[in-house]
């Protein structure tokens, strides 16, 4: 007999109840057993409601941009002096401690003092600067053999020397185009001593039409200087120019002879001195711009720190070219020179060119002596260039307050400005410097990261509730999918990062997502 399914279902309830009454009625301690009963599946209690949460916290999203400086050159910086003792002798002794050392007014802490020691430490490049004008034809000869001499004579004592030769009448005839390495400790350079002397050989006094002086009388050293100021020195190498003449110069204006222009201003030989730092040691005739005043002005030998020798006694021989080389050693082995890196004394500024850096040098015991002018040189003449002080850290926006700069580890909070997206360091950082800046960007969109969150599958749209930063969200700012991999994700629309601001996410400094629902278990 087939029972449809509410028949089954009564007798089922039926069952129930008797079960249940005979318990109440004869009580758990009965001796009566029941048999385990199979009961339909249609009777399983009905699903249980649950309510959950998923909260995130999204954070705006510092950015980090590394840079290092760059390292330069050093500009290394030399000032050479000498100091006159009150018996007229050049002090040989000097340490640190007796002088106080200045430029352009800024005092400098780290500095050291060397002196050429008597076996003539430093190379010394010369140039020889001879007149060949036919008033020089009585002489020439007496000065090719001294200049000779000169040379054997400083390979023979051991002193390291280059030299060159430039000659010249109202113009430059043969210019300094290569300095001679005369090495006595290398062999080799006996090659370049032979051309060097091969060279002082064929000079001649030139005569008639070849002669280069013209019919005026004065010739143009000045301008020979001027042109060898501008010869190939080596750059650490202390400089002399020895002049041999036997006559006057021609200069502008007043005194320009046929050359006119050629003639140079005493304003250009200053500036040739200045330039090169050659020290002129002048075998000339007793005339004001070798060893007096020229005008207002002083003269090429007290410009330079040279020295000045009658050409008549070179001549006679009352004094001769090794004279001259002994009076360059003893003013090479009394020159001290003080040495030191701009970059590592405060205040100085290693971009400026030579001529806009004048030095100072106080002595501390003034009954040392008398210092002489100074002269300053750079490995880096025209200056270093500049480190990098201005640095932009990002093509957009960044929110000023968020900005944090932290160099070689340390975090600085000043001297600096930020303007439209650039740093400008008042002082730029050091070569080598590490220098870190962290920032958030100012726009919503650029400064946080929506991610999907995840949702449990079973969760229906219809069921979802969402605030953020406590706001209710609405539907049109959101979706929810279902991946490849049957996942179920919430998606935010980028639009709630709108300038806006709809939900204060600005205020906030964050971005606080609560997912509130309900699901059937």
């Amino acid at each position: 007999m087939i029972k449809s399914k509410g028949t089954m279902q009564n007798n089922v309830t039926l069952k129930l109840i008797c079960i249940c009454l005979h318990f109440f009625i004869f009580g758990c301690g009965s001796n009566i057993h029941f048999s385990p009963q199979n009961i339909d599946a249609s009777t399983d209690p009905m699903p249980t409601a649950f309510n959950d949460a998923i909260t995130e916290t999204l954070l705006p999203i510092e950015q980090t941009k590394s840079i290092e400086q760059n390292y330069l050159d050093q500009n290394q910086t030399a000032i050479s002096f000498q100091i006159t003792k009150p018996d007229g002798q050049l002090l040989e002794s000097l340490n640190p401690n007796d002088i106080n050392l200045f430029e352009n007014n800024v005092l400098i802490s780290k500095f050291n003092i060397t002196k050429n020691s008597e076996n003539f430490r430093q190379i010394v490049d010369i140039v020889f600067a001879v007149d060949v004008t036919a008033s020089m034809s009585s002489t020439i000869e007496s000065a090719k053999l001294r200049l000779i001499n000169f040379v054997n004579q400083s390979r023979k004592a051991g002193y390291r020397t280059r030299m060159c030769l430039i000659t010249f009448g109202d113009y430059t005839v043969k210019n300094c185009n290569k300095f001679y390495d005369n090495n006595p400790d290398d062999a080799e350079t006996q090659l370049q001593v032979a051309q060097l002397i091969a060279e002082i050989t064929q000079l001649k006094a030139l005569k008639g039409s070849q002669d280069p002086g013209g019919k005026d009388k004065n010739e143009n050293p000045m301008r020979a200087l001027i042109d060898a100021s501008k010869a190939p020195w080596a750059t650490n190498n202390q400089r002399f120019l020895i002049l041999i003449t036997d006559d006057g110069f021609l200069y502008s204006p007043g005194n320009s002879g046929k050359v006119g222009n050629l003639a140079p201003k005493y304003t250009e030989v200053k500036a040739a001195l200045e330039t090169s730092q050659m020290k002129v040691f002048a075998a000339t005739p007793d005339l004001a711009g070798y060893n007096k005043k020229f005008g207002q002005d002083e003269s090429i030998v007290n410009l330079s720190q040279g020295e000045w020798f009658n050409f008549n006694d070179l001549i006679s021989g009352k004094i001769s070219l090794d004279t001259i080389l002994n009076r360059i050693i003893t003013n090479v082995n009394t020159t001290f020179i003080a040495e030191y890196v701009a970059d590592e004394n405060e205040g100085l500024n290693p971009t400026l060119p030579v001529n806009q850096r004048v030095p100072r040098i106080d002595l501390k015991d003034n009954n040392l002596g008398t210092l002489s002018p100074l002269q300053i040189k750079s490995n880096l003449p025209d200056g270093r260039e500049k480190y990098q002080d201005e640095f932009i850290i990002s093509d957009k926006t960044i929110r000023k307050d968020s900005l944090r700069i932290i160099i070689d580890g340390v975090e600085i909070s000043s001297q600096f400005s930020f303007i439209n997206n650039k740093i400008k360091f008042f002082i730029p950082p050091k070569a080598g410097a590490k220098i870190i800046f962290k920032y958030v960007h100012e726009k919503l969109i650029d400064s946080f990261q929506l991610k999907p969150i995840q949702i449990d599958k079973r969760i229906k749209t219809e069921d979802v509730h969402i605030e953020l930063n406590g706001y209710h969200l609405d539907k049109q700012y959101y979706s929810i999918i279902l991946s490849d991999e049957n996942l179920k994700y919430l998606i935010l629309n980028p639009t709630i990062l709108n300038e806006n601001d709809l939900f204060d996410i600005r205020k906030n400094n964050a971005l606080q997502i609560k997912v509130n629902f309900s699901y059937i278990q």
